[in-house]
């Protein structure tokens, strides 16, 4: 699981996210559009064996923003503008990881 699982920020205004991997599976970060986590997730999982490739990040409008699929160790940092107030999910794409790992950005 993400250790923050809820961040508020302010629409409009550049937000600076910097995810950490310190688990010892690869994991990666994705900010989707309000309602679409699922969508996303399952997605992720339809690309098969083929997603290791693209980092399980599926090709899709509803992603907005998103780090690598990281290995343990390694960090990556976003900067990002969200456009307007909103619940923005962010979750883990990696196939079975985005079941529990997801949490929401609140912009106001």
């Amino acid at each position: 699981m993400y250790d923050v699982k809820e961040l508020n920020v302010k629409a409009g205004k550049k937000i600076k996210l910097t995810f950490d991997n310190t688990d010892v599976m690869p994991h990666n970060l994705l900010v989707v559009k309000p309602g679409t986590a699922d969508a996303v997730i399952n997605a992720a999982i339809a690309m098969g064996a083929a997603g290791f490739e693209k980092g399980f990040i599926p090709a899709s409008a509803d992603v907005m923003h998103h780090t690598k699929l990281l290995d343990m160790g390694k960090e990556e940092t976003l900067e990002f503008t969200l456009p307007k107030a909103g619940e923005y999910p962010f979750v883990c794409s990696f196939p079975g990881h985005g079941v529990i790992m997801r949490g929401v950005l609140k912009a106001k």
